[in-house]
């Protein structure tokens, strides 16, 4: 009998050990360009990572997919099909990035099923369209974005449109940037920084940093081509970078890069109408260099969250019926975030610090704000981690 309890009691050891490493999220990596001798970049491509539930420390590297710089990756709806750009300027005769189709295969492995142009140079955002018919790509150095359709297989078909705006350039300074600011953003071209759909689906946007507008289209699902419904301009300089829905879909909240500061607006009928001052994402007062990075909704619709670069903080804001306030920054314990993440439960956030790479686990504490739990991960210049459902 004391046998049989302690082989009990040792399955259920093991069974609680396997649940808290039940969270599994996919990393994608800059990684050096091929013959480059001494490159800031140290990853390999896309790696899969467990999660454990109860730290959130994330864990057990291995590499999934080697593939060059990964810097944005994107899954199905129903989680079979992973698509990645690469963000270079070599793919093709073009000189173009490219956009790379995997089915997710049980163990986490991903199947390379083909290879696309991606429609022009440093592809930096990828997203798939709500019906699952497309993926829609935003070319950074190329200025364009881009439709591809989507075979049955999951792999990559057509090229059915390339968006690429035009008209006047923009200094690369914004009007509102602080004293010191020094890292400007690219104004010599339009500058692709991410597209995606409303909540409805029935609208898709694009962040252009280089002309400083803001782009709603209608996907048409015979032609797969974009129709511009309406253009918005950000302030001169301020670079619009990514943007979030509030969970009604009535409201867009659009994070400048050049000028870190959040804008509002109200949505409606593919229009977006600004709605009071653009929010700070730094301390008040603060001076130097800073660009603002991803944004992030928490899932009550309460918090946003941004990153914020050379700062190197993850800036907190309540949303309010009187509007968005700033709660403060703390530190990534990394610098250069390329990007947040939230888990699915909602309870912790990672900052993927480029620069150190290092991936850093916050727990979401009392009135939303992150806290540093101690857990890092040390893997080479982190961009964009995905997580895959339990």
């Amino acid at each position: 009998m004391k046998r049989l309890s302690t082989v009990m009691a040792a399955a259920l050891m093991l069974g609680s050990a396997s649940a808290a490493q039940a969270g599994r999220a996919y990393v994608g990596t800059y990684t050096p360009e091929p013959g480059e001798a001494h490159s800031a970049s140290h990853g390999e491509g896309i790696y899969l990572v467990n999660t454990d539930d109860a730290t959130g420390a994330v864990s057990n590297p291995r590499l999934a997919a080697k593939i060059l710089s990964p810097s944005w990756i994107a899954l199905s709806g129903d989680r079979k099909f992973l698509y990645a750009v690469s963000e270079v300027a070599s793919y093709g005769p073009d000189k173009h990035g490219s956009v790379t189709a995997f089915a997710v295969q049980a163990n986490g492995d991903l199947k390379q099923l083909n290879v696309v142009d991606s429609g022009g140079a440093i592809p930096c955002f990828i997203s798939v369209h709500p019906s699952g018919k497309f993926v829609m790509v935003a070319n950074y150095t190329g200025g364009s974005y881009e439709i591809i359709r989507l075979k049955a297989d999951g792999s990559l078909g057509e090229i059915t449109d390339v968006v690429k705006p035009s008209g006047p350039l923009n200094p690369a300074t914004a009007a509102d940037t602080q004293p010191g600011q020094y890292a400007g953003s690219s104004h010599e071209n339009s500058r692709g920084h991410m597209i995606g759909p409303d909540r409805s689906g029935e609208y898709v946007i694009g962040d252009d940093a280089g002309r400083d507008q803001i782009f709603v289209w209608k996907l048409d699902a015979a032609t797969g081509k974009l129709q511009q419904v309406s253009v918005s301009k950000s302030l001169p300089g301020s670079a619009p970078r990514h943007f979030v829905f509030s969970h009604d879909g009535k409201t867009m909240y659009q994070l400048q890069e050049q000028d870190s500061r959040l804008s509002v607006y109200d949505f409606a009928g593919g229009k977006l109408t600004a709605k009071g001052a653009s929010v700070f994402a730094l301390p008040a007062g603060y001076q130097g260099s800073n660009t603002g990075s991803e944004l992030l909704l928490d899932k009550d619709g309460k918090h946003l969250y941004s990153g914020n670069r050379t700062y190197d903080g993850i800036a907190t804001f309540a949303i309010g019926t009187n509007g968005v306030t700033l709660q403060g920054n703390v530190h990534t314990e990394g610098n250069n975030p390329r990007s947040l993440t939230l888990d699915p439960s909602g309870r912790f956030l990672y900052s993927l610090n480029q620069g150190a790479s290092n991936i850093v686990t916050f727990r979401i504490g009392a009135g939303g704000v992150p806290r540093a739990t101690g857990n890092y991960l040390g893997l080479g210049t982190p961009a964009v981690m995905v997580f895959l459902p339990n």
